[in-house]
Parts: structure tokens; C-alpha cells; sequence
């Protein structure tokens, strides 16, 4: 019996340990705070396994100061997302019988820079700042938008999940969303959830696209035309 109590008493232990153990911010959840004592440079230094690439596309496109000093709210791409976009680029000029890039530098700054801005806006705000988004009733709640740094018009919100039959009453999600065509605003949008949102480097905040369903730019064939035109090897 004694044997018993002791290995109970181990268990309980064991569970609040790990109940206690709170990764800085989590993917696909609601919202989360993780302050970062640096810019976002800095952030995305400390967090190579999601963010090399974007380090080095930031570089390529000469944005570095933005990240360094600007107050900016920026929809980070994960490095999945960005190269996700550069092989889909890389089949099309191999399916017309095209040179294929071979590294980053193969596609300009501008290339980089046109589509890195997409996801850049002035001031800080975070999740709690943006209005409703229902994706099944927009005329009600269609979230806003918004000028990005490259003049972009987007859409941004928060869409509030159900919870136990009561609507709205669950978890938020912020979205980024692509607006094609200004004259139909709420038509053919392409959407971009965030998985981790509310991280504050000491310069702005940061929200991370989810990684593994979104493409860098948003839209990959207008990708693959802007690369052709600001590719390097053609």
C-alpha cells in the first residue's frame, strides 16, 4: 500500500511538472503574449529553424532597417511558406523550358521587396486591435482593411470561433487576407491564418502565418510572373 501511495504521489508531480512547462507561444490556439527583449531582426535571428530563409530574403531586399528600427506590425512567413513559392516558380520555368533558379539571389530585390512589404504595416497592433471577421457573413463582419508598407490594399480580423453551442464565444484566430481586386472587396480573397500571434520584440509585433498551407506573396502564378520579369538568370 505504501508502494502504491509513494508512485500516485510521483504521478501528481509528474503531471504538474509538465502542466507547468509553456512553450513561449503556440501554433493554431488563440491569442498569446510572448514578449522578446530585442528588435525583430533579433527575433528572427534567435528563431532560425522557422525563420533563415526570411532572414535572408529581409537581406536580399535590403529591408534590414525596417526591422531594426520602424514601429511595424508584420505577418511573419514562415521559411516553409517562402520556399514553397520558390519551387512553384522553379517547376514553371522548367515546365516552359527555362533556366531554373538556383539559390535566392537568382531572383532581384525587387522581386523580394514587392512581396515582403505585402505583409508589413505601420504601427503596432495585435490581435485585440482588429475588428470581426465571419468569412460566412461578410456584409456584418469583414474585419478591414488595410494599406500594407508596399501600398497593398489587404484585409485583416479576427474571427471568433463557437464554443459549446454558443456562437462567437470560442477561440480567435487573426487573419491576413489578400485582396485581389479593390473594385470587388469582398470577392476571391486569399486567406492567410495566423498560427502564433502577439509577439513583441522591442520595435512592433509580430503574428506567424500558419506555415504549411500558405505561399509566400499569397497569390504563387502572379509570383511566377513578377519572377520572371525580375529574374536574374534570363
Amino acid at each position: 500500500m505504501k508502494r502504491y501511495f509513494k508512485w500516485m504521489l510521483l504521478l501528481l508531480i509528474g503531471i504538474a511538472l509538465l502542466g507547468s512547462c509553456k512553450k513561449q507561444y503556440y501554433f493554431d490556439t488563440g491569442q498569446s503574449i510572448a514578449r522578446f527583449n530585442g528588435n525583430m531582426l533579433q527575433y528572427f535571428e534567435a528563431n532560425p529553424e522557422l525563420f533563415d530563409t526570411l532572414l535572408q530574403v529581409i537581406k536580399i531586399a535590403k529591408l534590414e532597417n525596417y526591422f531594426k528600427d520602424s514601429s511595424l506590425t508584420f505577418f511573419a512567413p514562415a521559411d516553409s511558406s517562402i520556399m514553397k513559392t520558390y519551387y512553384y516558380i522553379n517547376q514553371n520555368f522548367r515546365a516552359a523550358g527555362m533556366d531554373t533558379l538556383t539559390g535566392l539571389e537568382d531572383l532581384k530585390p525587387e522581386f523580394w521587396r514587392n512581396n515582403l512589404m505585402m505583409y508589413m504595416f505601420q504601427g503596432v497592433r495585435g490581435i485585440e486591435d482588429f475588428p470581426q471577421l465571419d468569412f460566412s457573413n461578410l456584409y456584418s463582419f469583414s474585419g478591414e482593411y488595410a494599406n500594407s508598407v508596399s501600398g497593398q490594399v489587404m484585409n485583416i480580423g479576427t474571427v471568433f470561433t463557437d464554443a459549446r453551442g454558443l456562437k462567437y464565444k470560442g477561440y480567435r484566430r487573426l487573419y491576413l487576407n489578400y485582396v485581389p481586386s479593390e473594385a470587388s472587396p469582398l470577392q476571391n480573397w486569399v486567406q492567410g491564418p495566423v498560427a502564433s500571434c502577439n509577439i513583441q520584440p522591442s520595435n512592433g509585433m509580430i503574428h506567424v502565418l500558419i506555415y504549411y498551407s500558405h505561399y509566400f506573396g499569397f497569390d504563387p502564378y502572379q509570383a511566377w510572373l513578377q519572377a520572371k520579369y525580375y529574374s536574374s538568370v534570363h
